[in-house]
Order: structure tokens, then C-alpha cells, then sequence
């Protein structure tokens, strides 16, 4: 099949010039949405109320501790006055803290540049890894550029980028983790132990978990996915086989080298991933006072038999687990901006994050208006809207083509956006989609290049294809007054309001 450039004909010299110089302008983009002003607003921002706090714990002693009602105002003053001696029940994993925590240790902990400075460069580079990862399916250059660019402009990554939440930081680990998935297919060695690729891949996906639980969904999804397109490629060896000999093998020609190669990367995989991810707890390990540290020590608590020779420092970590499994399993608190995640690809109650006003001295200022500054984490409407239109062309098509380019970018979407149709009744925001992003991008992409190059008029379908690219960008142009907290008037807050439920 022909290339874009090559269907029109490109001087190669052009062709080159944007294959060097375009990833590297997409970067500069997303870096720009993603830098401007980003120490906007000063003050804690949604949950940046509990996760910088965390960190300037974790910085400060190794594990979480409590702050006192008004630690918030006198913390964004630069001064943390408000912490507290005792610990503090936290229900994420520690990892992505220490990272917030990183940005503060350089630029200082009452800096809100500080805070959010770790989370922003890892959403520049998760566009990076999404434009390398669809070069990489798409065997194209031009492709991944049109990839990094939706990537770069869309408004939740630019949000959760700008904010010290722990899911922009889980959305770069699973990403890398896939391009790491990606790599590995290229150097696929079946019944071996190097696979590099392989080992990275588990490190990344320890990471990830090691951010947020919900890194384990990607950690089964990508297993099964290896272990299934071995367990193939054994099946079709043995048909090839078959067909040669002119006579049938027994099944277990395939069925034991499928089951003992599974256990070899399932080993690559998850070793690397749990040590990663039992690394994180070090300074919960390393501490006395953190919360349920010594529970095992307690008179009846801790293990006896056979298991006694486990150290009370992990059976406490096993015992807090237990504990942040039954917080996050009945977790079904009232929230304003709560959200069904059936609803979560149509964009229809995004998270309201800051919302400030003032009389007057902003954008397209009135006598008649007041000015509001106001963060919302909606996603780049006319991407998502597209995206959802070509999943569903794709979706039906895959039926009877069994497409496995589509097959492996589901992945992302079957790991980070399926388990919580399952979870009816827990509390869940809309800007959770960020750990799935990149793959709803590369679905789009993957629609927008079927189109291309199954019309019977490519250079229609690319100009359309350009004007759909020029009006994602218009409209991010748009909405990135209200992804950033630029002081506007409300009239112009309510233009971009498309929806009731968007209020």
C-alpha cells in the first residue's frame, strides 16, 4: 500500500524536513499548552489539596501525615505550618507522590510551578511516546505526527498536565509501557528469556501500578495479549508444519511450548513489576510512625506457623493493602462532578477544578459581566466526538476483517476504561479517561487512515482529513481559556458551556 507522501508525489527533501523537524515542533507545542503559566492558579488546586501535601510529607519523613483545617492557605504562602504529627490514611500507592514531591525539593515547597512541574514534563512526554508508539503500528512518520499533534492539543492532557494529580503521571507509565509492549513485538523471541523490551515493559507497568492501582488492569491486559499472539504464532507454526509433512502433529507440538513460553514472560513481566512496586512503600518500610506500620507488632495480629518468618514490616504492608482494598471497593460518596463512566468517551460532565471571580480586568471585558477564571478538564470536543465516530466504524469493520492493528491499540482502551464499567456504584470522575487517552488518539488515527486509504479520491480524503486536523486545532485555540484559568469574562465562559451538563 502507498505511503501519503508517495501518493502525492512529495519532494523528498520536503518529505525529510518534516519528518525531522515535525516531532520536534509537536513537542514545542505541547510543552507551550502545557507550561504557560503554570504556576496558575497559587493556590491548591482540586486534589492537589491532598496529593502535594502527601509529597511535602513524604519529603519531610518518609511517609503521609495529617495537616490541620488551614493548612491550605498558609501551605500555598509557603508556609506548611499545618502539618501534623500523626499519619495519615492515604489510598493511593506512594510513587507518584515522591515524583510531585521532586518538583517541589528543586523550586521549593510553598512554589505551585514546583508542584506541578514532575506531572507536566510527563505529559509532554506521553505525547511523545503516543506519537513514537503509532509510528511504530502505523509503520508511518506522517501518521505519528498526526497522532502527537491531537495528543498535544487535547484538553484533558493539558489539564491533568497542569494539575499534581497522580493520573497524567499514570497515564505517561502506561504509554511508555505500551511503546515498550511495541518494541518488544519487533524483536520477538519465542522460547527465550532476552527480552529486554519485555523486562522494560514490566518495570514501566511496576511504575504505573506503583502511581495507582489501576496500573494492574494494564498489567493483565498486556499479559494476556502476549501470551495469546505466541500462543498463535506456536499454533500456526504447527500448521505450516502440517502442511509440509503432509501429515497432523499432536496438539502438544504448540499447546507446551505456548504454556511454558507464557510462564517465561509472565516471570519477565511481573518480577520486575513487583519489585518496582515494593520499592515505592521504602519509606513506609523504613518508618515506625507511618499509618498501621507496626500492626503486625501488635499482640495477635501477626502471622504464626509457617509463615511467622515473614517480617512484621511486610505483614503490615499486606494488612494496609487489605485496608485501601475495602476503602476503594466501597467507595460510593456523593459528588457534584461525578460521573458514570459509560458517559466518559462523549465528554458529558467534565470536572470543574478551579473557579474564581472578580468585577472586572479580564478577556473581552463588559459592563455587564464579571470576570471568571476557570479550570475544566473536558476533553477536546470535535477529538473525542471524532474518535467516538471512527471506534464505531472500526469496531464493525473488525468483525469481519479481525483487523489486528485494531486489536492491539483496544488494548490500551480494554486496560484503563473497561474495568470501570464494571463499578456502577463507585464515586468516578471523567478526567480518568487520561490513562486511556493516547489509545482513543490512536483509534482516531487509525479511522482518519483507513479513510485515507481506502478512497477512491485520496487527495479529497487528505484535504478533508486537514480540515478536520485545522478545526481540532481551532477549537482547542477556543477552549484553552477554560483548560488554563485564563481570566475571561462570563458571557465568554458561557460560550463554551455546549452542554448543560457541562456547568
Amino acid at each position: 500500500m502507498l505511503t501519503l507522501f508517495q501518493r502525492f508525489d512529495l519532494n523528498p527533501r520536503r518529505v525529510s524536513l518534516i519528518e525531522t523537524w515535525g516531532p520536534i515542533a509537536i513537542i514545542l507545542l505541547a510543552a507551550t499548552l502545557r507550561l504557560y503559566n503554570l504556576g496558575f492558579p497559587s493556590s491548591l488546586n482540586f486534589d492537589e489539596t491532598y496529593y502535594v501535601k502527601d509529597a511535602y510529607s513524604l519529603l519531610n519523613g518518609g511517609y503521609e501525615r495529617n495537616w490541620d483545617s488551614g493548612a491550605d492557605a498558609s501551605f500555598a504562602a509557603g508556609n506548611p505550618a499545618g502539618i501534623l504529627n500523626d499519619p495519615s490514611f492515604v489510598v493511593h500507592p506512594p510513587l507518584g507522590k515522591w515524583l510531585i514531591g521532586l518538583g517541589m525539593l528543586v523550586f521549593g515547597s510553598g512554589s505551585p510551578f514546583g508542584w506541578r512541574i514532575v506531572v507536566a514534563l510527563l505529559g509532554i512526554a506521553t505525547v511523545w511516546f503516543t506519537m513514537k508508539s503509532a509510528q511504530l503500528i502505523f509503520h508511518s512518520k506522517i501518521w505519528g505526527l498526526v497522532a502527537g499533534f491531537l495528543m498535544a492539543i487535547d484538553g484533558v492532557g493539558i489539564v491533568l498536565s497542569r494539575t499534581a494529580l497522580l493520573d497524567q503521571i499514570l497515564g505517561f507509565f502506561v504509554i511508555l509501557s505500551f511503546y515498550f509492549l511495541l518494541r518488544d513485538k519487533k524483536q520477538v523471541r519465542i522460547q527465550s528469556w532476552n527480552r529486554p523490551w519485555l523486562i522494560a515493559m514490566g518495570v514501566s507497568l511496576g511504575l504505573a501500578t506503583a502511581v495507582k492501582w489501576s496500573g494492574l488492569y494494564f498489567v493483565a491486559a498486556f499479559i494476556a495479549y502476549i501470551v495469546l499472539v505466541e500462543a498463535h504464532l506456536n499454533y500456526r507454526v504447527q500448521k505450516n508444519i502440517e502442511v509440509k509433512l503432509e501429515a497432523p502433529l499432536p496438539k502438544t507440538f504448540w499447546v507446551i511450548p505456548s504454556i511454558t513460553q507464557a510462564l517465561r514472560n509472565a516471570v519477565l513481566v511481573t518480577i520486575p513489576a513487583f519489585f518496582i512496586y515494593l520499592a515505592s512503600w521504602s519509606g513506609w518500610l523504613l518508618s515506625k510512625d507511618a499509618w498501621s506500620r507496626t500492626w503486625a507488632d501488635s499482640e495477635g495480629n501477626g502471622l504464626s506457623g509457617i509463615f511467622s518468618w515473614i517480617p512484621t514490616s511486610l505483614q503490615s504492608l499486606w494488612h494496609y493493602h487489605t485496608e485501601i482494598y475495602n476503602f476503594h471497593i466501597n467507595l460510593s460518596a456523593s459528588h457534584t462532578y461525578a460521573s458514570n463512566a459509560f458517559t466518559w468517551p462523549f465528554m458529558l460532565r467534565p470536572t470543574a477544578f478551579f473557579w474564581q471571580d472578580k468585577e472586572s480586568g479580564c478577556l473581552f471585558d463588559s459592563a455587564s459581566s464579571d470576570c471568571v477564571s476557570a479550570i475544566t478538564a473536558l476533553g477536546n470536543p470535535i477529538i473525542w466526538w471524532a474518535a467516538i465516530l471512527a471506534t464505531s466504524v472500526l469496531a464493525a469493520s473488525w468483525f469481519r476483517t479481525r483487523d489486528k492493528t485494531i486489536t492491539l491499540i483496544a488494548l490500551g482502551i480494554f486496560a484503563g476504561y473497561l474495568p470501570w464499567l464494571f463499578l456502577p456504584n463507585r464515586t468516578m470522575f471523567e478526567f480518568y479517561v487520561i490513562s486511556f487517552s493516547p489509545w482513543v488518539i490512536l483509534l482516531l488515527v487509525a479511522g482518519l487512515r483507513a479513510w485515507f486509504h481506502n478512497s477512491a479520491e485520496p487527495r479529497k480524503a487528505a484535504h478533508w482529513i486537514t480540515g478536520l486536523l485545522l478545526v481540532c486545532a481551532l477549537s482547542s485555540a477556543f477552549f484553552y481559556p477554560i483548560w488554563t484559568g485564563m481570566w475571561i469574562s462570563y458571557d465568554f465562559w458561557r460560550l463554551h458551556m455546549w452542554l448543560p451538563s457541562w456547568i
